[in-house]
């Protein structure tokens, strides 16, 4: 099957280790079988130090030398995310995050059937997802009330920044409606940000999970994470580490 052009784009912060560890997953397993247009990455000065930053620099250009790289003064998720896809030209993109291993090829073959009418995104399965095996979509089914009553179900397509593509218009006009103040991925869930939910309500996502249906990626950020006593809290809406007490 004829490949589209790929852009990568790729969220990171001072973990260098991790990074490393990440690319050569996806560089062998999923890049090497795509036309890569462009990388677009961004550094987040969290997590590490200075010398950490300048090694995540030097792993992303020893594998993509002409990689753009933004690195902000002050570090912002949903900022990060916005960025970078604002930055993308190509019809296909691909997002990706400084902490999952890839568990089997990808290739186009794999990815580019499943983008068809409504669908703009394929998700590579994690087990974190909790995804029973059997939907397609990614999809929450919401009790709608009346005065408290039960009187049906709403449906809401889910959307993420884990490992996953996205057709490349539909992952640019995201970007111009992501509030970069906000955690990119609790304002793409009620109440989150309005006008990105309705605009993602009209798409879908698909499920990509192993041939054997298994999960595709493994997260090796929440083990890194565990072993330094660090932990995600989001407060109206922005995400931010702390040490857990």
């Amino acid at each position: 099957m004829a490949g589209r052009p790929l852009d990568v784009t790729l969220v990171a912060g001072r973990r260098p280790e991790l990074l490393a560890r990440t690319l050569a997953s996806f560089a062998e397993g999923l890049f090497a079988h795509f036309d890569l247009a462009g990388f677009h990455a961004n550094i987040d000065p969290i997590f590490g130090d200075a010398s950490d930053h300048a090694r995540c620099r030097e792993v992303i250009l020893s594998r993509f030398p002409d990689a753009a790289i933004s690195e902000p003064p002050a570090a912002g998720f949903g900022a990060a995310v916005q960025r970078v896809w604002a930055a993308t030209r190509a019809d296909l993109v691909f997002h990706l995050e400084d902490d999952w291993l890839l568990n089997e090829p990808v290739g186009p073959e794999d990815v580019l059937p499943l983008l068809t009418g409504n669908t703009r995104s394929v998700a590579l399965v994690a087990r974190e997802f909790g995804w029973n095996g059997r939907d397609l979509y990614n999809v929450r089914r919401k009790r709608r009330r009346f005065l408290g009553i039960p009187v049906g179900r709403r449906t809401l397509n889910v959307f993420g920044t884990s490992p996953r593509f996205l057709e490349g218009a539909f992952a640019r006009r995201c970007a111009g409606l992501i509030d970069p103040a906000l955690d990119p991925e609790k304002q793409m869930r009620p109440p989150g940000n309005p006008a990105l939910i309705a605009y993602l309500n009209e798409y879908r996502c698909r499920f990509l999970p192993t041939k054997a249906g298994a999960a595709l990626i493994t997260d090796i950020g929440r083990e890194w994470r565990d072993a330094r006593g660090i932990e995600k809290v989001v407060e109206q809406g922005v995400s931010r580490w702390r040490q857990a007490p």
